[in-house]
C-alpha cells in the first residue's frame, strides 16, 4: 500500500469514527435533520376480534303434531307436504261420528238419572203427606199415640230416599261434565297449525308426528371443534355471510350444546353443535340449507384510539411512539396498549386522536429532534392554493426558511 492509499484509507477511518462519536454523544445535541417518508394519524374506531366458521341455514322453528286416539277417530288430512300454511291453517281433522255418538249415550243416561230423581222426589212428597196425616190423627187422653211407630218409619224412609237423590245429583253432575267435554272435542276437531310455514312431511300410516310444520324464518347451525368451543361464549355477537353474497347479517350466538355430537373417542376429535339467532330487522331470502360464512366477535372495544401496529416501537421501559409536531420536530411518547388485532394496535394512553405518527422509526431518532418530508408538487391543486389565505401562505413560506 502507498503512502496515498494510507493516507486515504487513514482519513476515512478518521471521518467515520468521529460520526459514530458524535451519534452517541448524549449530552450534545447533533443538529440533525430526517427525512420522514410514511406518517399516518390516530384514528378512533371500534376493534373487533373475530374466530370464522362455518354454518348452514335452517329452519328457526319446527312442529310436531300428533294423532291421539282417545281425541276421535281420525278423519283426513286437510294439507300436503310442501303446502305453505300459516298459522290457524287446518291440518287434519278428526271425525265427529264418535263424538257424537258418545255424547248421546251421556244424554240418555242423564236423562234416566234425572227420571228417577223425579220419582224418588215424589215418593218422598207422599211420604210426607202420610206422615202429617198420621201426627194430626186424634188421640185419646193419657193414652199412647198408636202412630208413632209409623211416623218415625216414614221418616226414615224419608231420610233413605233423600240419600238416593244426593247419590244422584253427584251423577248427573258428572254426566254433565261429560257431555261438555263432549262438546268441547267437537269444536276442536280440527288440528291447526301454531306457526308460519311449510308442512314438511306427513305421514299416512298415522305414526307420530303424523305431520311436521317447519317455519319460514330461519337460523345458522354449525358445530365447533374442541379449540373453537372454548373461544364461543352464548350471547355473542355474529356476522353472517350468505355463500356469493357481499350482505353482512348480523345475529347472535343462541345455543351451544356442551356435549358432543358423536360417541367421544380418544383418537379423533369432538365436535359440539351450535345455533346462530338472526336479528328480525334483517330481510335474508335464502333458501334452508344455503351455506354461510360465519365470524364469531370473540372480544370488542369500542370507540378506542388505534395506530398500525409498525408505529408501536419496544423498549425496556414500555412501549412507545413518535409523534410529528406542528413545529417540525417529533416527539417520542410512551404508551399503553391494548388489544392488537391483525396490524391494528388498541392505543389506551399516551396520544390523542388525529396526532400524527411516524410509522417507521428512522436510525438513531431521538426526541425532540426536527424532520422533513419530500415535497410532492403534484398533489398540489390550484383550487388548495386559491382558498389559501395570503398570510398562512407567508407564514408557511417562512418557516420553511427559518427552519433549515
Amino acid at each position: 500500500m502507498t503512502w496515498k492509499a494510507r493516507l486515504l484509507a487513514g482519513a476515512v477511518v478518521l471521518f467515520l469514527a468521529c460520526n459514530i462519536t458524535l451519534l452517541f454523544l448524549k449530552n450534545e445535541k447533533i443538529n440533525r435533520t430526517y427525512h420522514v417518508d410514511e406518517w399516518t394519524s390516530v384514528k378512533k374506531q371500534d376493534l373487533l376480534e373475530t374466530m370464522p366458521a362455518r354454518g348452514v341455514l335452517a329452519p328457526k322453528e319446527e312442529q310436531h303434531f300428533y294423532y291421539e286416539n282417545s281425541t276421535g277417530t281420525f278423519k283426513g288430512f286437510l294439507v300436503e307436504k310442501g303446502d305453505e300454511v300459516q298459522q290457524g291453517t287446518g291440518l287434519f281433522e278428526y271425525s265427529p261420528d264418535d263424538i257424537t255418538l258418545t255424547k248421546e249415550e251421556f244424554q240418555i243416561e242423564k236423562d234416566k238419572l234425572e227420571n228417577e230423581q223425579e220419582n224418588l222426589e215424589s215418593h218422598i212428597s207422599d211420604l210426607e203427606s202420610m206422615q202429617r196425616t198420621l201426627s194430626s190423627a186424634p188421640v185419646e187422653e193419657d193414652q199412647p199415640n198408636p202412630n208413632v211407630y209409623m211416623i218415625q218409619t216414614l221418616e226414615r224412609d224419608i231420610y233413605e230416599k233423600e240419600l238416593q237423590i244426593s247419590r244422584i245429583d253427584s251423577e248427573i253432575e258428572k254426566y254433565e261434565d261429560l257431555i261438555e267435554s263432549a262438546d268441547e272435542s267437537l269444536l276442536n276437531l280440527t288440528v291447526e297449525s301454531e306457526i308460519d310455514g311449510t308442512v314438511k312431511s306427513i305421514k299416512h300410516d298415522l305414526t307420530n308426528p303424523v305431520v311436521t310444520v317447519i317455519s319460514n324464518e330461519q337460523k345458522v347451525t354449525g358445530v365447533f371443534s374442541e379449540q373453537e368451543i372454548k373461544k364461543a361464549a352464548e350471547g355473542m355477537k355474529v356476522f353472517i355471510t350468505p355463500e356469493g353474497s357481499n350482505k353482512k347479517i348480523n345475529g347472535t350466538i343462541e345455543k351451544i350444546l356442551n356435549h358432543p355430537t358423536s360417541v367421544p373417542h380418544a383418537e379423533t376429535e369432538s365436535r359440539y353443535e351450535f345455533s346462530i339467532a338472526i336479528d328480525e330487522s334483517n330481510e335474508l331470502e335464502s333458501f334452508h340449507g344455503e351455506h354461510v360464512d360465519v365470524r364469531i366477535v370473540t372480544n370488542e372495544v369500542m370507540d378506542t384510539l388505534t395506530v398500525p401496529a409498525e408505529a408501536v416501537k419496544k423498549a425496556k421501559k414500555g412501549k412507545y411512539t413518535y409523534v410529528i409536531q406542528t413545529n417540525g420536530r417529533v416527539e417520542r411518547k410512551k404508551i399503553e396498549t391494548g388489544i392488537k388485532i391483525n396490524q391494528t394496535q388498541e392505543v389506551k394512553e399516551g396520544v390523542e386522536n388525529g396526532e400524527l405518527i411516524l410509522l417507521e422509526r428512522p436510525p438513531f431518532l431521538k426526541s425532540d429532534f426536527p424532520f422533513i418530508t419530500s415535497m410532492e408538487p403534484k398533489k398540489l391543486k390550484k383550487k388548495d392554493l386559491k382558498e389559501l389565505r395570503k398570510k398562512d401562505m407567508l407564514k408557511y413560506t417562512s418557516r420553511g426558511f427559518l427552519s433549515r
